[in-house]
């Protein structure tokens, strides 16, 4: 029976790998350009080599609509907007399988040259771990505005109701409102002033204000002005103030959970110091009795 040595599987498979990616590398120079010339393509580290990755999907029939992505699809309508969701799903599975087929030869080959299977599987294991880098970054970004957003509602509606009652109508006092900061809701409130000048009917605005924040207490809110806009906005600025007491009721359940889940995070490396502090002492100890 033939032994076939590790470092040889590993430089075959590697050779192979790489060999894939120099034929993507080569026949899709050129292709993609109308996505990797875009702004948010450029953000991105060594986006000239993401056609590799676009290359791999049109093999595999990915579909950026699938289940598959759903998540991300979520998590990048936060971040970046319904109407641009395809085009930011379809450019980071493009990163990312870039990023992965790109360190899977060259693991494989360092694993092999050093005769190292270990040094191969911290590379192929950073190769799958790329699949997902994206995605976590996302993630985080979507739930920082999520909080960002949780955390400015109340006042904003607060101040909303306190325009409505001097006689100023929603859609003015939503402007004026939107003008007095740059921070997440401020911004999305602002593009939803600029689709109502561009004609979009204000139910429909005030949907699509509520399906880019992607937030539970976002759409509670918006469902009261909705409501409250068939029929006239009569009775609006009373709604508003019942609805601004309930969202400082939720800010601050969100502020004591995130003080409890910091007090958690905390309780780690207080414990690692207390048991070190323990070890300098009972060390020392045992070492004079011995």
């Amino acid at each position: 029976m033939i032994n076939i040595d590790a470092s040889v599987i590993m430089a075959v498979t590697g050779t192979a790998a790489a060999v894939f990616w120099m034929w993507l590398f080569i026949t899709g120079k050129g292709k993609y350009k109308d996505v990797l010339n875009t702004k948010a393509a450029l953000n991105l580290k060594f986006c000239e080599i993401f056609y590799i990755g676009f290359l791999i999907m049109k093999m595999l029939h990915t579909d950026v609509r699938s289940r598959r992505y759903a998540v991300q699809r979520k998590n990048i309508i936060i971040v970046y907007g319904p109407e641009y969701a395809d085009f930011y799903t379809y450019l980071f599975a493009g990163a990312q399988i870039t990023y992965a087929a790109t360190i899977f030869p060259i693991a494989l080959l360092t694993g092999a040259a050093a005769d190292s299977i270990l040094l191969a599987f911290l590379g192929i294991t950073a190769s799958v771990l790329m699949l997902f880098y994206i995605d976590a970054e996302i993630k985080k970004r979507a739930n920082e505005k999520n909080d960002e957003i949780l955390c400015e509602l109340p006042d904003m509606v607060v101040r909303l109701s306190l325009l409505l009652n001097t006689g100023m109508v929603l859609r003015d006092a939503w402007t004026l409102i939107s003008q007095s900061s740059d921070s997440a809701l401020y911004r999305e409130m602002r593009k939803t002033s600029e689709d109502i000048r561009n004609g979009i009917p204000e139910g429909e605005s005030f949907e699509l204000f509520a399906d880019r924040c992607r937030n539970k207490e976002i759409r509670k809110f918006v469902s009261a002005l909705l409501q409250n806009i068939k029929k006239g906005s009569a009775g609006l600025s009373e709604i508003l103030q019942f609805t601004a007491a309930e969202q400082w009721e939720e800010k601050k359940n969100y502020v004591r959970k995130k003080a409890s889940a910091a007090e958690q995070k905390l309780l780690v490396p207080m414990l690692m110091i207390f048991a070190a502090i323990i070890m300098m002492i009972i060390v020392p100890v045992f070492a004079n009795m011995f």
